[in-house]
Protein backbone atom coordinates (compact mmCIF):
# COMPACT_ATOMS: atom_id res chain seq x y z
CA UNK A 1 0.00 0.00 0.00
CA UNK A 2 1.36 3.44 -0.95
CA UNK A 3 1.86 5.99 1.82
CA UNK A 4 -0.56 8.46 0.26
CA UNK A 5 -3.33 5.90 0.70
CA UNK A 6 -2.68 5.52 4.42
CA UNK A 7 -4.83 7.39 6.93
CA UNK A 8 -4.09 8.41 10.49
CA UNK A 9 -5.91 6.38 13.14
CA UNK A 10 -7.40 9.09 15.34
CA UNK A 11 -8.25 6.68 18.19
CA UNK A 12 -4.55 5.79 18.52
CA UNK A 13 -3.71 9.50 18.43
CA UNK A 14 -6.15 10.24 21.23
CA UNK A 15 -4.94 7.32 23.35
CA UNK A 16 -1.34 8.53 23.14
CA UNK A 17 -2.43 12.07 23.97
CA UNK A 18 -3.79 10.67 27.25
CA UNK A 19 -0.64 8.57 27.84
CA UNK A 20 1.63 11.57 27.26
CA UNK A 21 -0.45 13.67 29.65
CA UNK A 22 -0.25 11.07 32.43
CA UNK A 23 3.46 10.50 31.84
CA UNK A 24 4.14 14.21 32.37
CA UNK A 25 1.87 14.51 35.43
CA UNK A 26 3.36 14.23 38.91
CA UNK A 27 0.12 12.88 40.43
CA UNK A 28 -2.82 10.77 39.23
CA UNK A 29 -5.42 12.65 37.20
CA UNK A 30 -9.21 12.68 37.39
CA UNK A 31 -11.38 11.92 34.38
CA UNK A 32 -12.46 15.56 34.27
CA UNK A 33 -8.86 16.77 34.28
CA UNK A 34 -7.87 14.34 31.53
CA UNK A 35 -10.87 15.34 29.44
CA UNK A 36 -10.16 19.07 29.89
CA UNK A 37 -6.42 18.92 29.24
CA UNK A 38 -6.72 16.72 26.14
CA UNK A 39 -9.84 18.45 24.76
CA UNK A 40 -11.54 15.08 24.55
CA UNK A 41 -15.20 14.49 25.49
CA UNK A 42 -15.51 12.68 28.82
CA UNK A 43 -17.14 9.67 27.16
CA UNK A 44 -14.25 9.35 24.69
CA UNK A 45 -11.61 9.74 27.37
CA UNK A 46 -13.36 7.19 29.59
CA UNK A 47 -13.58 4.66 26.75
CA UNK A 48 -9.88 5.01 25.98
CA UNK A 49 -8.90 4.84 29.65
CA UNK A 50 -10.98 1.70 30.11
CA UNK A 51 -9.28 0.08 27.12
CA UNK A 52 -5.83 0.96 28.49
CA UNK A 53 -6.86 -0.40 31.91
CA UNK A 54 -8.02 -3.74 30.49
CA UNK A 55 -4.61 -4.00 28.77
CA UNK A 56 -2.88 -3.27 32.07
CA UNK A 57 -1.24 0.03 31.04
CA UNK A 58 -3.37 2.33 33.20
CA UNK A 59 -4.47 1.89 36.81
CA UNK A 60 -7.22 3.59 38.80
CA UNK A 61 -6.85 4.74 42.39
CA UNK A 62 -9.49 2.91 44.41
CA UNK A 63 -9.76 5.81 46.87
CA UNK A 64 -10.53 8.71 44.54
CA UNK A 65 -10.91 7.04 41.11
CA UNK A 66 -8.02 9.04 39.60
CA UNK A 67 -5.94 7.52 36.80
CA UNK A 68 -2.20 6.96 36.37
CA UNK A 69 0.17 4.85 34.28
CA UNK A 70 0.72 1.36 35.67
CA UNK A 71 3.88 -0.49 36.58
CA UNK A 72 3.45 -2.53 33.40
CA UNK A 73 3.74 0.63 31.30
CA UNK A 74 6.79 1.81 33.24
CA UNK A 75 8.47 -1.56 32.79
CA UNK A 76 7.63 -1.50 29.08
CA UNK A 77 9.27 1.91 28.69
CA UNK A 78 12.11 1.03 31.11
CA UNK A 79 11.21 4.05 33.22
CA UNK A 80 14.13 4.47 35.66
CA UNK A 81 14.60 0.69 35.52
CA UNK A 82 11.87 0.49 38.14
CA UNK A 83 11.82 -3.33 38.38
CA UNK A 84 15.48 -3.41 39.35
CA UNK A 85 14.92 -0.56 41.80
CA UNK A 86 12.20 -2.56 43.54
CA UNK A 87 14.28 -5.75 43.61
CA UNK A 88 17.33 -3.97 45.03
CA UNK A 89 15.25 -2.28 47.72
CA UNK A 90 13.22 -5.31 48.78
CA UNK A 91 15.87 -8.05 48.55
CA UNK A 92 17.49 -7.41 51.99
CA UNK A 93 14.08 -7.66 53.65
CA UNK A 94 13.38 -10.93 51.84
CA UNK A 95 16.74 -12.30 52.96
CA UNK A 96 15.95 -11.39 56.56
CA UNK A 97 12.54 -13.06 56.41
CA UNK A 98 14.00 -16.23 54.88
CA UNK A 99 16.58 -16.26 57.64
CA UNK A 100 14.01 -15.82 60.41
CA UNK A 101 11.47 -18.30 59.03
CA UNK A 102 13.83 -20.68 57.27
CA UNK A 103 11.49 -20.63 54.26
CA UNK A 104 11.57 -19.47 50.64
CA UNK A 105 10.49 -15.95 49.68
CA UNK A 106 9.46 -14.43 46.34
CA UNK A 107 8.88 -10.96 44.93
CA UNK A 108 6.34 -10.78 42.11
CA UNK A 109 4.68 -8.26 39.83
CA UNK A 110 1.64 -8.45 37.56
CA UNK A 111 2.24 -8.19 33.82
CA UNK A 112 -0.36 -8.70 31.12
CA UNK A 113 -2.77 -10.42 33.54
CA UNK A 114 -0.11 -12.90 34.69
CA UNK A 115 2.15 -13.14 37.73
CA UNK A 116 5.87 -12.67 37.03
CA UNK A 117 8.52 -13.67 39.59
CA UNK A 118 11.26 -11.03 39.65
CA UNK A 119 13.25 -12.17 42.70
CA UNK A 120 13.33 -15.20 44.99
CA UNK A 121 15.36 -16.75 47.79
CA UNK A 122 15.42 -20.47 48.52
CA UNK A 123 14.56 -22.00 51.88
CA UNK A 124 17.53 -22.58 54.18
CA UNK A 125 17.33 -26.35 53.87
CA UNK A 126 16.84 -26.06 50.07
CA UNK A 127 13.72 -28.20 50.34
CA UNK A 128 12.02 -25.50 48.27
CA UNK A 129 14.21 -24.11 45.50
CA UNK A 130 12.35 -21.13 44.12
CA UNK A 131 15.27 -19.23 42.56
CA UNK A 132 14.53 -21.09 39.34
CA UNK A 133 11.22 -19.21 39.23
CA UNK A 134 12.81 -15.83 38.44
CA UNK A 135 11.35 -14.60 35.15
CA UNK A 136 8.74 -17.35 35.09
CA UNK A 137 5.02 -16.64 34.81
CA UNK A 138 2.05 -18.09 36.69
CA UNK A 139 -1.74 -17.59 36.64
CA UNK A 140 -3.25 -14.98 38.94
CA UNK A 141 -6.27 -17.05 40.02
CA UNK A 142 -4.41 -19.89 41.75
CA UNK A 143 -1.38 -18.20 43.32
CA UNK A 144 -1.28 -16.35 46.63
CA UNK A 145 0.30 -13.29 45.06
CA UNK A 146 -1.94 -13.43 42.01
CA UNK A 147 -5.10 -13.46 44.11
CA UNK A 148 -3.93 -10.23 45.78
CA UNK A 149 -3.87 -8.50 42.39
CA UNK A 150 -7.32 -9.82 41.52
CA UNK A 151 -8.77 -8.86 44.91
CA UNK A 152 -7.55 -5.28 44.45
CA UNK A 153 -8.71 -4.84 40.85
CA UNK A 154 -11.59 -2.45 40.05
CA UNK A 155 -14.80 -4.43 39.58
CA UNK A 156 -14.98 -3.93 35.81
CA UNK A 157 -11.33 -4.92 35.34
CA UNK A 158 -11.85 -8.05 37.42
CA UNK A 159 -14.95 -8.91 35.41
CA UNK A 160 -12.95 -8.51 32.20
CA UNK A 161 -10.30 -10.88 33.58
CA UNK A 162 -12.90 -13.50 34.57
CA UNK A 163 -14.65 -13.23 31.21
CA UNK A 164 -11.43 -13.85 29.29
CA UNK A 165 -9.60 -16.35 31.53
CA UNK A 166 -10.11 -20.08 31.67
CA UNK A 167 -9.89 -21.14 35.33
CA UNK A 168 -8.11 -24.38 34.57
CA UNK A 169 -7.53 -26.43 37.77
CA UNK A 170 -3.81 -27.03 38.31
CA UNK A 171 -4.49 -29.19 41.38
CA UNK A 172 -7.54 -30.58 43.14
CA UNK A 173 -7.38 -27.53 45.44
CA UNK A 174 -7.62 -24.89 42.70
CA UNK A 175 -10.64 -22.56 42.90
CA UNK A 176 -11.78 -23.39 39.38
CA UNK A 177 -15.22 -21.74 39.29
CA UNK A 178 -16.03 -18.04 39.27
CA UNK A 179 -18.22 -18.45 42.35
CA UNK A 180 -15.46 -20.12 44.38
CA UNK A 181 -12.87 -17.60 43.24
CA UNK A 182 -15.14 -14.62 43.96
CA UNK A 183 -15.69 -15.83 47.53
CA UNK A 184 -11.94 -16.33 47.98
CA UNK A 185 -11.12 -12.86 46.63
CA UNK A 186 -13.64 -11.24 48.97
CA UNK A 187 -11.88 -12.92 51.90
CA UNK A 188 -8.45 -11.85 50.61
CA UNK A 189 -9.63 -8.27 50.24
CA UNK A 190 -11.00 -8.26 53.78
CA UNK A 191 -8.00 -9.79 55.53
CA UNK A 192 -5.25 -8.05 53.53
CA UNK A 193 -3.25 -11.19 52.79
CA UNK A 194 -3.66 -14.27 50.65
CA UNK A 195 -2.95 -17.98 51.11
CA UNK A 196 -2.29 -20.44 48.31
CA UNK A 197 -3.39 -23.72 49.89
CA UNK A 198 -1.83 -26.15 47.39
CA UNK A 199 -3.88 -24.46 44.65
CA UNK A 200 -0.90 -24.11 42.31
CA UNK A 201 1.33 -26.98 43.43
CA UNK A 202 0.54 -29.97 45.62
CA UNK A 203 2.68 -30.10 48.73
CA UNK A 204 3.34 -26.36 48.88
CA UNK A 205 1.53 -23.60 50.77
CA UNK A 206 2.19 -19.92 50.23
CA UNK A 207 1.34 -16.74 52.16
CA UNK A 208 1.44 -13.42 50.28
CA UNK A 209 0.96 -9.75 51.10
CA UNK A 210 0.75 -6.71 48.79
CA UNK A 211 3.30 -3.92 48.60
CA UNK A 212 1.24 -0.80 47.88
CA UNK A 213 2.33 2.42 46.18
CA UNK A 214 1.31 5.90 47.30
CA UNK A 215 -1.99 5.58 45.40
CA UNK A 216 -2.71 2.39 47.42
CA UNK A 217 -2.47 0.25 44.30
CA UNK A 218 -0.58 -3.06 44.32
CA UNK A 219 2.98 -2.30 43.18
CA UNK A 220 4.35 -5.78 43.87
CA UNK A 221 3.74 -8.74 46.15
CA UNK A 222 5.97 -10.52 48.63
CA UNK A 223 5.31 -14.16 49.46
CA UNK A 224 6.66 -16.95 51.65
CA UNK A 225 6.38 -20.55 50.44
CA UNK A 226 6.74 -23.66 52.57
CA UNK A 227 6.14 -27.42 52.35
CA UNK A 228 2.73 -28.38 53.72
CA UNK A 229 4.42 -30.59 56.32
CA UNK A 230 5.77 -27.41 57.95
CA UNK A 231 2.70 -25.25 57.34
CA UNK A 232 1.13 -25.55 60.78
CA UNK A 233 -1.42 -22.97 61.88
CA UNK A 234 1.17 -21.50 64.23
CA UNK A 235 3.72 -21.23 61.40
CA UNK A 236 1.20 -19.61 59.06
CA UNK A 237 0.27 -16.99 61.66
CA UNK A 238 3.93 -16.26 62.38
CA UNK A 239 4.52 -15.83 58.65
CA UNK A 240 1.52 -13.52 58.20
CA UNK A 241 2.67 -11.36 61.12
CA UNK A 242 6.24 -11.08 59.83
CA UNK A 243 5.13 -10.37 56.25
CA UNK A 244 2.66 -7.69 57.37
CA UNK A 245 5.25 -6.01 59.58
CA UNK A 246 7.90 -6.12 56.84
CA UNK A 247 5.62 -4.60 54.21
CA UNK A 248 4.52 -1.86 56.61
CA UNK A 249 8.20 -0.99 57.10
CA UNK A 250 8.84 -1.03 53.34
CA UNK A 251 5.87 1.22 52.58
CA UNK A 252 7.13 3.88 54.94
Amino acid sequence: MEEKQLKINHSVQKAFTIIELMAAAEDPLSLRSISTQTNLPKATALRLLYTLMTMGYVQQNQGNADYSLSLKFKLLTNDSDISQDIVAYVRPYMQQMSKELGEATCLSICDNQELVYVESIDSQDNLLTVTQKIGKRAPLYCTGSGKLYLANMPADELQHYLDHTSLMPLTTQTKATKKELAAELALVKKQGYSIDDEECEIGVKCVAVPLLDKQRSVLATISVSMPTIRATEEMLQETITLLTHTVATLEK
